[in-house]
């Protein structure tokens, strides 16, 4: 099987503060997920207003982009993670793209 893309979409993802996700981060955009049939990681996030973050690395002018790069992480970790309610609703969508394509033609 070829690799497989998928596009993700989330709301009121949220990034916990100090452990605690009742005075976190929301976030709002979509994943780009790719991978096999077992499993995904995230490649981009499209934030909501037109930000992308990179897996690769977020450099701005030739200067690395420590906060961006941290943002990314951490995104990519509770979508990753199916213990996640965010994470087990990617685990679904990607469950249901790898059924589609080993679907004989």
């Amino acid at each position: 099987m070829n690799a497989l893309a998928l596009r993700f979409d989330f709301d009121e993802l949220t990034i916990p503060v100090l452990g605690r996700n009742d005075n976190g981060l929301l976030l709002y955009g979509f994943a780009e997920l790719s991978g096999d049939r077992e499993g995904f990681s995230v490649e981009t996030v499209h934030l909501a207003e037109g930000t992308v973050l990179r897996r690769g690395g977020n450099r701005e002018c030739g200067r690395p982009a420590a906060f961006a790069d941290e943002l990314f992480r951490r995104i990519a970790a509770v979508i990753e993670n199916d213990r996640t309610v965010l994470g087990r609703h990617a685990a679904m969508e990607w469950a249901e793209l790898v059924e589609r394509h080993s679907e004989p033609a």
